[in-house]
């Protein structure tokens, strides 16, 4: 499977994706560490993805949306308390 990394570079880079979406490279390397668009694209706040296939050469917005998804976390972060004797 592809990464968000991949995505970037394939359509012109760091730079090139930050001046097209109007943010800065520095979001877009967040993007690259996390692998995965920010939360905004998935709750219709944000269409970055449509930029970003507009400029790509091998990617559309339905896959890019697919593979940046942000991940579900890995543990079960629900705290039991225990009972008060």
């Amino acid at each position: 499977m592809s990464t968000v990394k991949e995505i970037i570079n394939d359509a012109g880079g760091v730079s090139t994706v930050a001046l097209a979406v109007q943010l800065s490279d520095r979001s877009i390397y967040k993007w690259i560490e996390k692998n995965s668009l920010p939360r905004s694209e998935y709750t219709g706040e944000s269409d970055y993805s449509s930029i970003i296939a507009e400029m790509s050469n091998n990617f559309d917005k339905e896959t890019i949306l697919a593979i940046g998804n942000p991940k579900k976390a890995k543990h079960n972060t629900k705290f039991i308390q225990a009972p008060i004797e």
